[in-house]
């Protein structure tokens, strides 16, 4: 929770509640790493936006994410590109280690959100995770088999 207070927009939740991506990225990380596998999955989710992408969007390509084709405005949905006037911070980009955490969360934890975004990674590839038909395959069946197993795409195993 403290770290979702700490990603607030700057100044939203009054004059004395600190904005600091960089320490909510490192609480996320402690958290996933004792356990939980939302906070892999959020913290992962931090590592491919990048800076081009607003914060609240639900989705984005590795090509929209690292600039080399124009964020689209997809209908029914609210503009996905970061506003100019968007002050907070993204991390810097890193699949290889959003790699790590969605497998950590969907491997271990069985978090099937992770395994579909880990589908998609080997689907798409990424700088540092290249196109892997096999592994997407195998994720996108594990996604569908824990989605079958706890009747949804919820966050069943969060604590396994």
């Amino acid at each position: 929770m403290e770290a979702k207070i700490l990603l607030s927009y700057p100044g939203s939740l009054g004059p004395g509640i600190p904005y600091d991506p960089l320490k909510a990225a490192a609480l996320y990380d402690q958290v996933c790493e004792n356990g939980d596998s939302l906070s892999c999955f959020t913290l992962a989710t931090m590592l491919l936006r990048g800076n081009t992408v607003n914060a609240e969007a639900d989705n984005v390509s590795p090509h929209e994410a690292r600039g080399i084709i124009t964020i689209k405005k997809r209908e029914n949905e609210p503009d996905r590109s970061k506003a100019t006037e968007d002050k907070r911070l993204a991390l810097a980009r890193d699949p290889p280690r959003a790699e790590r955490l969605l497998q950590k969360a969907c491997d271990e934890r069985g978090h099937a959100p992770s395994c579909y975004n880990l589908a998609v990674m080997y689907t798409q590839g990424d700088d540092g995770v290249p196109i892997d038909p096999e592994k997407s395959n195998r994720y996108q069946a594990k996604t569908e088999e824990l989605v079958k197993k706890f009747g949804g795409f919820g966050f069943g195993g969060s604590m396994g």
